[in-house]
């Protein structure tokens, strides 16, 4: 009986060490996968950057508290926004950051608050948009920052709480206007009124 139980065991402990080390060549398989699609994707932004001219809209961002605000650092902008865990922001392309109603996007209704978005100073091609403002100049990077404001309901409407939260956050972003005294949005060549 004891030499069956030993037996038992050393199969027991060979089954063990062939799945570990199946399991390891498994994962370096997987890390070679995941470091190939890793370089692929740096790559591809590496590439957008430089289509864009080099410009990372993000570059450098912090996030930064003060008091009852959120400073948001990007790449030649601040943005200012209410120091409360109800927005949220992404960066969509290298030259877009999205702000966002977190409660709104977690419940699939898109919760866009603004897009800034950065442009050559010769593309006016925003002009097309159907609701946007300029938000200023950035000479240091030789962008235009639009606000581009959403045109269709992005919150629950049947939630009042989420309701009441977009529209006291929309309130505070359509303030970004180039030259506005409230605006939200500076850059280090804002000049407000």
């Amino acid at each position: 009986m004891r030499e069956y139980m030993r037996k038992l065991l050393m199969a027991g402990l060979i089954a063990v060490m062939v799945f570990a080390f199946a399991g390891c060549g498994e994962n370096e398989d997987t890390k070679s996968t995941e470091t190939s699609t890793t370089q692929t994707e740096t790559t591809e932004a590496t590439e957008a950057t430089e289509a864009n001219g080099g410009y990372d809209i993000m570059e450098g961002s912090q996030l930064v508290e003060n008091g009852s605000e959120l400073l948001l650092y990007g790449n030649d902008f601040l943005l200012i926004m209410p120091n409360n865990d109800k927005w949220g922001y992404e960066q969509t392309s290298e030259d877009c950051l999205e702000i966002y109603l977190k409660a709104a996007r977690d419940d699939g209704y898109g919760g866009n608050l603004v897009s800034i978005m950065a442009f050559d100073p010769e593309d006016t091609t925003y002009e097309d948009f159907p609701h946007y403002s300029v938000a200023g100049k950035g000479q240091n990077v030789n962008k235009t920052f639009i606000a581009l404001f959403p045109t269709d309901v992005q919150f629950n409407p049947e939630d009042s709480e989420q309701e009441a939260d977009y529209h006291e956050l929309l309130t505070h972003v359509e303030k970004i206007a180039e030259g506005m005294a409230d605006s939200p949005f500076q850059t280090a060549d804002s000049n407000p009124e």
